[in-house]
């Protein structure tokens, strides 16, 4: 990953991960080589020492109740992006409830394409287990970080719009699920 961030001169890339826990983000920042921006529920910035670790990680706060504000958070990480931040986005839009893969939402693609920025496929393993839903507190567990290979926008074929969101989806879909695969017969 650091050759990769160093042959774009430190151009921005979006991180694409799959959501397993509110652990997913500090796991992520604390291994990511540079400086890096997400999205997060207003809420998390409540809970005394979760609040500040993802602040100091770059943690933007966002309520869940504006439904409206998809739009302006689409505007925001593409802000970050033009100022020089690479971005961590989750597609699946919500942590996971049963550990398992959940359908995505089109915003990663949708930015990646309109930016013209790579996406870094990202798996976590561990952190579904250390900090379910269904947990109040977190336990002790392994948690495994796992960067896959960029999908670079521009290797994605002339087509209308639509169908390149999809293929971009598709591909990042099939990186992470290879990456959980590969992940989990070592883990």
């Amino acid at each position: 990953m650091k050759k990769f961030l160093a042959s774009r001169g430190g151009r921005p890339v979006i991180l694409a991960a799959n959501h397993q826990s509110y652990l997913d983000p500090p796991a992520i920042g604390m291994v990511f080589p540079t400086p890096l921006r997400f999205i997060a529920w207003d809420g998390l910035f409540r809970i005394p020492l979760l609040g500040a670790m993802i602040r100091a990680l770059g943690a933007v706060p966002v309520s869940q109740e504006n439904k409206n504000a998809a739009a302006g958070l689409l505007r925001d990480v593409m802000g970050f992006v033009r100022d020089g931040y690479s971005v961590l986005i989750f597609p699946e839009g919500q942590r996971t409830p049963d550990g398992r893969l959940q359908p995505f939402e089109g915003g990663v693609a949708l930015i990646a394409l309109k930016m013209d920025v790579p996406v870094v496929p990202i798996w976590i393993e561990g952190a579904f287990d250390a900090f379910p839903i269904s947990r109040r507190f977190p336990r002790p567990r392994k948690i495994a970080v796992t960067f896959g290979e960029p999908l670079l926008p521009e290797r994605i074929a002339d087509m209308p719009e639509k169908n390149r969101r999809q293929a971009l989806l598709g591909a990042l879909e099939s990186a992470l699920v290879s990456m959980r695969d590969g992940v989990r017969q070592g883990f």
